[in-house]
């Protein structure tokens, strides 16, 4: 019943061959231009992971102690949410970090705390009852996967319980990193090149200001590090008349407060040394009011024989063809927006602050997705060279070979359709999936094309057609169902590969409707195989269903 439908619909087809052949040319080219247009693009998906980070960094001018004391408030308030946060293990470290942009940082003001979460709960029948048999364990409750939250809802309820402490303590940065695949370190970074240093900080907060205010946004950083605040100090008229000097001024000061040492002991971990300082060292008001001795016995404030002003320098100042950069940072939830999105959004402030002579750079995703593009225009075009080549091998007349490739830029329809079935975003493994598919497609339509080949007669062409209907139907089924795990029941790091298997799939299953319809009806028209009337065929049937009964 199967074959005889099927011959039927391509009666039909080939009877309208020219209709036919337009409405797939035009219909389908203009439904894969709509679907591209739905649809958003990431440069990887995101997956759930065993472990999150929280990175922090203080003011520069903050000691090791006083980090430590901040950062063990942060993990105490995280400890104390760890059962409804499913978190297993909590480790700090204060003094060194990981910053957003992936890179270890090393400062008396930075900390790193490090998050284990307990395993995931099973998302799907395959991990719950096919998995165990699989790896001959039969554990189909296992005591240790607990957790039925997402890590990505995790780092979520994270952000807003750590946010007060953000003002509460005074923190520059208080992010929460998630794992993320691939070589991204930031979905988004923009760089900020001039050498105005004025017009790159109101730049910087300007952008910052805005990011801040779009939906989808977290963790917006920046790379400007400030060094230690200092006191420059200079010698004024009347220090120079009491005979005064900045080297003698400096030495006295730098014995309150910066300390020195005075002796040496021995204790049970070894030599110790000895140091004094001034108590109130770190008060301005003691520098103010701090007397100079004039070695008579007299003494004078500092304050009335020096000048000193307040400086603060970078810590790092990054260059880029001679120019300083000043670096924007973010990351966006997957979930709601993608980079792409983000950058669209950011584009009048970006040219407002071009305007001002600062020159922007765009990295991140942008940058690689841009690179991507090259990288598979470059890998497609020779994928399909090499393909025609083969189909050259095995057809003598480049028209077939060229029928059978035409075939290829039809299945990427069933590709992006899959992708909204299934309801995520294009990514790279998505465009991989769609140039495998490619070499997948082709292979059923050499199965049909090689069978019809030399065939001029219309009886003789729908008897070849029937003939391939079941070996393309079940090579295709059996490929879609190996890959239907993969498509469907995808969890933690294997959701990287979900979106190619998604492309080789549903591309198939469409590209399967090609080669049993498509392509006859195209190989029908090269041939000019002209069908019979349909009062014949109907006829036909008719005695053919007479006959069975």
């Amino acid at each position: 019943p199967v074959t005889r439908r099927y011959e039927q619909i391509l009666h039909r087809l080939i009877r309208h061959k020219k209709l036919t052949l337009a409405l797939f040319f035009i219909v389908v080219p203009l439904l894969t231009v709509g679907t591209l247009k739905t649809m958003h693009f990431q440069l990887f998906p995101s997956f759930d992971a065993r472990s999150l980070n929280v990175t922090g960094k203080m003011n520069i001018n903050t000691d090791l102690e006083e980090t430590y004391a901040i950062a063990n408030a942060v993990e105490k308030v995280i400890l104390a949410h760890k059962e409804e946060l499913y978190i297993k293990t909590v480790s700090m470290l204060s003094g060194k970090r990981r910053s957003l942009s992936n890179s270890w940082d090393t400062g008396t003001n930075l900390f790193y705390i490090s998050l284990e979460l307990e395993e995931q709960v099973p998302q799907n029948w395959v991990n719950h009852y096919i998995n165990p048999v699989l790896d001959f364990s039969f554990k189909f409750n296992p005591p240790e996967k607990i957790r039925n939250i997402s890590s990505a809802e995790v780092a979520n309820r994270l952000r807003t319980l750590l946010a007060p402490l953000k003002t509460q303590y005074n923190i520059d940065e208080l992010a929460v990193m998630e794992q993320k695949a691939g070589i991204i370190k930031t979905d988004i970074q923009l760089n900020l090149i001039s050498n105005d240093d004025v017009k790159m900080q109101k730049a910087v907060t300007l952008l910052e200001t805005k990011m801040e205010q779009i939906e989808g946004i977290k963790d917006v950083v920046d790379n400007i590090r400030y060094g230690k605040t200092e006191y420059k100090i200079k010698l004024n008229g009347y220090g120079e008349k009491l005979g005064l000097s900045e080297g003698g001024i400096a030495q006295v000061l730098s014995g309150y407060f910066l300390g020195s040492r005075k002796a040496q002991t021995f204790t049970a971990e070894g030599v110790v040394d000895i140091t004094t300082e001034y108590q109130q060292k770190d008060s301005v008001a003691t520098l103010n009011d701090f007397e100079i001795p004039l070695g008579d016995g007299r003494f004078v404030k500092l304050s009335d024989v020096a000048d000193y002003i307040k400086v603060q320098d970078y810590e790092i100042i990054e260059k880029e063809d001679g120019d300083i950069v000043k670096t924007v940072s973010a990351n966006v939830d997957k979930k709601s927006t993608t980079a792409t999105q983000i950058l669209n959004a950011l584009e009048p402030v970006i040219a407002e602050i071009e305007k001002t002579g600062i020159r922007v750079g765009i990295r991140g995703e942008k940058e690689q997705n841009d690179q991507l593009k090259n990288d598979m225009l470059t890998a497609a075009v020779f994928a399909i060279f090499i393909m025609l080549i083969l189909l050259l091998l095995i057809f003598p007349k480049i028209k077939y070979a060229l029928m059978i490739l035409s075939v290829i830029p039809f299945s990427i329809f069933g590709a992006l359709l899959g992708h909204l079935i299934m309801g995520i975003n294009m990514t790279m493994p998505s465009v991989i999936g769609i140039l495998g598919l490619a070499g997948v497609v082709i292979n059923d339509g050499i199965i049909m094309l090689d069978f019809l080949h030399g065939t001029s007669e219309a009886k003789k062409f729908y008897y070849r057609a029937k003939l391939r209907l079941r070996p393309i139907v079940i090579t295709s089924l059996t490929t879609f169902v190996g890959l239907s795990t993969l498509m469907f029941f995808a969890s933690g790091q294997a959701a990287i590969m979900q979106p190619l298997a998604i492309s080789l799939g549903f591309g198939l299953l469409w590209g399967t409707v090609m080669n049993l319809f498509y392509l006859p009806t195209l190989y029908a028209m090269v041939n000019k195989i002209e069908d019979e009337p349909e009062s014949v065929t109907a006829a036909k049937a008719k005695k053919q269903e007479i006959g069975r009964s």
